[in-house]
């Protein structure tokens, strides 16, 4: 049996891991227990077995099953539940890396063609890819937390992503993260729901209002108000049909003057009151 050598040193160390977001995690879930994350960082999950539905944003009652793995965009809020026994390990990116040193995410948008349709895209758990997170896994368990070897293994991870996988499953397994400016559009995911408008989501990333507008618009492709109305508008969606809050709750959290006008708010949205959406656990008529 290997046993991690000196301890002592490593827990008293001020570069070991001891916070409430660590960069490796695992979980082990009993058959229909529930599973609720907020993500203040890009998340990747992999299912090591059995099979986890789960709802956020607009994807509803998606379920990805053992040897496969999803990203988790930051400001995401995630329910899910263990259709059965289920284990999963969760890597948590405080930066987004690149590829390798050649290669950063954002040139996996030059692999975008006109058969390319965004979605909720998963990747299988390759052989190779299974044995890094086997040996991750055994040396987290021995105690190993440094926070500079944790970032070493990230960025073999994405090594790993760069030698075994085409650049088409990655575009479509990054596409939610992709932009032309990931610096930016990381703050921008990571801040958004500490922000209630475009002036305050400006001030919280310390740009002028003008100068972030004129940024979004050309990372994002459409302004920032528009942008932040389609994101309340998945929040909102998710609230209804995801979570067991009553709709006063949701109102008063979003801001709505009042439950009628939230009712308007849902029927001129969605097409549907919210009472029905929560009842249906679907979106017709969703205009995102």
């Amino acid at each position: 049996m290997v046993e991690l050598l000196y301890p002592h040193e490593h827990l008293s160390c001020f570069n070991y891991e001891k916070g409430s977001r660590p960069v490796f995690d695992k979980l082990k879930l009993k058959k229909g227990q529930s599973w609720k994350v907020f993500s203040e960082d890009n998340l990747i999950i992999f299912i090591l077995e059995g099979s986890l539905c789960f709802s956020f944003g607009e994807y509803l009652n998606r379920t990805i099953s053992k040897g496969r793995m999803m990203v988790l965009p930051a400001g995401s809020q995630l329910l899910g539940r263990a259709e059965e026994e289920t284990g999963l390990i969760v890597i948590r990116l405080l930066e987004t890396k690149q590829l390798c040193d050649c290669y950063s995410l954002d040139m996996l948008l030059n692999e975008r063609d006109g058969s390319f349709i965004p979605e909720l895209y998963y990747l299988d758990i390759k052989e190779r890819l299974s044995l890094f997170l086997s040996f991750w896994d055994e040396c987290v368990g021995d105690g190993l937390k440094c926070v500079f070897y944790l970032d070493l293994k990230v960025k073999e991870f994405f090594f790993m992503l760069r030698a075994y996988y085409t650049k088409e499953e990655l575009l479509g397994f990054f596409y939610l993260l992709l932009s032309r400016d990931i610096s930016f559009s990381d703050q921008v995911m990571k801040n958004r729901y500490k922000a209630k408008t475009v002036h305050e989501l400006a001030d919280t990333l310390h740009y002028s209002l003008s100068g972030f507008q004129k940024r979004f618009k050309k990372v994002f492709g459409v302004s920032a108000y528009h942008w932040m109305k389609e994101e309340r508008l998945k929040s909102v969606f998710h609230e209804i049909n995801s979570t067991q809050k009553s709709f006063k709750e949701i109102s008063d959290d979003y801001g709505f003057s009042s439950p009628a006008h939230f009712n308007d708010f849902c029927k001129s949205n969605f097409g549907l009151t919210p009472g029905k959406i929560r009842q249906n656990k679907s979106l017709p008529n969703s205009k995102f």
